[in-house]
């Protein structure tokens, strides 16, 4: 365990790749108009509604979703490729066994999302609400929580390489086995995180943190 009071910020020289979404047109049709297709691309969709949409192995490329509600859907094996979701609702959706490189949630509900068992490479969460989000055994590199709350979320079984949270809820986030090792977590709430010792080697905390922390070593501390 490293301990560290560095005032600096974390996440900070975390380079994450934004999506190539310049110049991109308003679609002229709503995105469940356009999902009878399983491939997407060049397409801007704001201020609508899907629901109940289910559609495997969707490609989506070079698209932005703006104020979008998604209810009900499914999008197990997706594929998303320079795509940007803002102020989105995407509670609930299951995204499970996807592969996203060059995405970004900005200001997203994402409370309840099923993401597990997929690939995150230059992956942006950003001022999002991922209570209870599903990201486990998942593969990361390069991705970024920044200013958001994932309470009670799992992230059990992921490789982090590297993975940065900045001033995040991470409160009774599942993280067993999980190495954390080189992960900066001084900026963010972690009471009640749920971790095995091994999965701790290595991890940046404060010493505020590592008192809390020191309950997963058996130990019992008391002052005289």
């Amino acid at each position: 365990m490293v301990l560290k009071q560095k005032n600096n910020k974390t996440g900070e020289g975390m380079k994450i790749i934004p999506p190539v979404v310049q110049g991109i047109q308003e679609s002229d049709v709503r995105f469940e108009e356009v999902l009878p297709e399983e491939e997407v691309s060049e397409r801007f969709f704001r201020k609508e509604s899907v629901t109940g949409a289910s559609v495997s192995n969707l490609s989506l490329s070079h698209c932005v979703f703006d104020h979008v509600v998604f209810s009900e859907c499914r999008f197990r094996g997706a594929q998303l490729t320079d795509v940007r979701f803002e102020n989105c609702d995407l509670s609930n959706v299951d995204f499970s066994d996807s592969m996203l490189y060059r995405v970004e949630f900005i200001g997203c509900k994402l409370m309840g999302t099923n993401l597990g068992e997929s690939v995150f490479n230059h992956v942006l969460f950003h001022h999002c609400n991922a209570r209870y989000v599903n990201l486990s055994m998942g593969k990361m590199k390069h991705v970024l929580f920044a200013h958001s709350d994932l309470q009670n979320g799992s992230m059990e079984s992921c490789r982090l390489t590297p993975v940065g949270f900045d001033t995040c809820n991470l409160t009774e986030v599942e993280f067993s086995r999980t190495p954390l090792k080189g992960i900066d977590l001084r900026s963010s709430q972690m009471a009640g995180i749920r971790l095995g010792i091994d999965d701790l080697k290595g991890v940046i905390v404060s010493s505020l943190q590592a008192l809390e922390l020191t309950r997963y070593l058996g130990l019992v501390v008391k002052d005289l």
